[in-house]
Order: structure tokens, then C-alpha cells, then sequence
């Protein structure tokens, strides 16, 4: 009786993660305005970290910024802009490291190529749409 209940429990579960696996894989593609909304908060925030570095704010906001970014560009859902998006997302990650040690030229220039990075996104994306 004691392994007919844990194999009946084992396959319950096995059901019901089959389940909810199935129920995630089925969410919907963004809307177009989803995703241009992404791209706008993404590129307000790489210019909100590009000024604060310019007007000499400390390297850690600098940082919060930048992360804040990087979590906002994973919303640009788009099969057309998934490489740019990456390529763009890397820069940002440079820029945090930049800063990281204490680097702010590095940082200042990977914070403008990655703002023209999703400039690039947003043109692309609007010329799409």
C-alpha cells in the first residue's frame, strides 16, 4: 500500500507540473504597444544613467541605473530586434562593469553606444510596425 501511494503521488505531480508547464508556454505574444514601451522606458533609462554619469553622479546609482535598463530591455519581445536587443543589452553590461572598476570614460562611451543602440531598436522597430 505504501508504494502504491507514492507512485500514485509521484504521477500526480508529474501531471500537474506537465500542466502548468503547458499553461506558461501558452502566453501570448506582446502587442505592439508592449513592446514599443519597452523600448521607450529601455532608452529613457540608458539616457537617464548617460546624464547622471555627464552631471557626476556616483558610480553606484550609475550602476542601479544601468541594471534597472537591462531589466527593462528583456520586455522588447520582438523575433526582428532579439539580436539587436542582446547586442545592445552586452553594452550595458560593459558600461556596469566600467563603472564596477571604477572606469567612467569607459563608461560614458558604452553608455552612448548602447543609447544609440536602442535608438537603432526603436527606428527599427517603428519601421516594422
Amino acid at each position: 500500500m505504501n508504494t502504491f501511494n507514492k507512485i500514485l503521488i509521484s504521477s500526480v505531480m508529474a501531471v500537474s507540473m506537465a500542466a502548468m508547464s503547458f499553461t506558461a508556454s501558452a502566453v501570448a505574444n506582446p502587442s505592439y504597444e508592449d513592446v514599443k514601451a519597452a523600448i521607450d522606458n529601455t532608452l529613457a533609462k540608458v539616457e537617464e544613467a548617460k546624464a547622471a554619469l555627464d552631471n557626476g553622479a556616483n558610480n553606484e546609482a550609475v550602476i542601479d541605473m544601468v541594471t534597472d535598463a537591462r531589466q527593462l530591455q528583456k520586455d522588447i519581445a520582438n523575433n526582428v530586434l532579439d539580436l539587436k536587443r542582446n547586442q545592445a543589452s552586452n553594452v550595458l553590461k560593459q558600461a556596469r562593469t566600467a563603472l564596477s572598476n571604477n572606469e567612467p570614460q569607459a563608461a560614458k562611451e558604452s553608455l552612448a553606444d548602447a543609447l544609440n543602440r536602442y535608438k537603432e531598436i526603436k527606428q527599427l522597430y517603428a519601421a516594422n510596425h
